[in-house]
């Protein structure tokens, strides 16, 4: 199979891409259609995502700090190396490649909640945002051995090195009938800037899947395989921004927007961020 290459913009630049993988349009229809929408009652309904303050049940200090002690204890057990001054934004100093992959194999899985990350004040702050009554818990896939079971007790983070390929491409979160119908946030963590927060694509809940051009599972970007499918081309052309949400701020949007494809232009400084799904209850 040949290797393609395609295009999106990212604000006002453009980004290139190789991908390999067979490609398909879906039916003349948004998905949105057919699920259930949880940004109804926001006002940012129309533009699939929406920055929002936190409130005073939610510290992002608290976060900042038990996350950088976790990265920091998985840092020494597998280099058993002191490590002096860590901070998450300069932990691409830190590591090399071979101890980057183990510690992103440590934390695949997700990350338990504790009290600095509580999934109780996180569900009840957006129960309150949303004004719909909403849980970690997807009710409709509770089984553990599903390929891509979400566990309700933990949460996802990414790490995003500056300069590398650590990003997902442009997809839908939507495209697995087990993460539809619900909706996401991005929580900064540290090193989140307009050259490096997630990008989401404005009102691309509302494209039909006739003008999107995608792969199946499995497709290589860039040289990485990939579970989610890549979006290719959309009519109208792919155009993201950076919303780019500050500390004690996160960014909310429905499962079905185009998001991904962000490359870290920081050219010193990690990202890291908290990812999490929350369902109708």
């Amino acid at each position: 199979m040949k290797t393609l290459k395609t295009s999106y913009k990212i604000e006002k630049k453009n980004y290139s891409f190789f991908y390999k993988g067979k490609t398909f349009r879906g039916p003349k229809k948004t998905l949105i259609e057919d699920q259930d929408n949880l940004l109804e009652n926001v006002k940012f309904d129309k533009k699939g995502y929406g920055v929002v303050n936190f409130d005073k049940t939610i510290s992002h200090l608290k976060m900042k700090k038990f996350i950088e002690k976790l990265i920091k204890r998985l840092i020494k057990k597998h280099s058993k190396k002191k490590i002096n001054n860590f901070r998450l934004e300069k932990y691409h100093l830190f590591v090399d490649l071979e101890l980057h992959y183990k510690i992103i194999k440590d934390i695949s899985q997700g990350i338990k909640f504790s009290s600095a990350i509580s999934r109780i004040k996180l569900e009840n702050f957006m129960s309150k945002i949303l004004k719909i009554n909403v849980s970690t818990l997807n009710k409709k896939f509770t089984n553990k051995n599903h390929k891509y079971y979400l566990d309700p007790k933990r949460f996802n983070l990414r790490i995003i090195r500056p300069l590398k390929n650590d990003f997902n491409p442009p997809h839908r979160d939507a495209y697995f009938d087990n993460h539809a119908n619900g909706v996401n946030i991005y929580i900064p963590i540290a090193g989140s800037n307009k050259k490096s927060s997630l990008p989401v694509f404005p009102k691309s809940h509302q494209i039909k899947e006739s003008d999107v051009l995608r792969t199946k599972l499995n497709t290589l970007f860039n040289g990485i395989k990939f579970s989610v499918p890549v979006i290719v081309k959309t009519k109208p052309k792919i155009k993201l921004i950076r919303p780019d949400p500050k500390n004690n701020q996160l960014l909310l949007f429905s499962s079905n927007i185009i998001h991904g494809g962000g490359l870290n232009d920081n050219k010193n400084i990690t990202r890291v961020s908290i990812e999490l799904r929350f369902w109708r209850l």
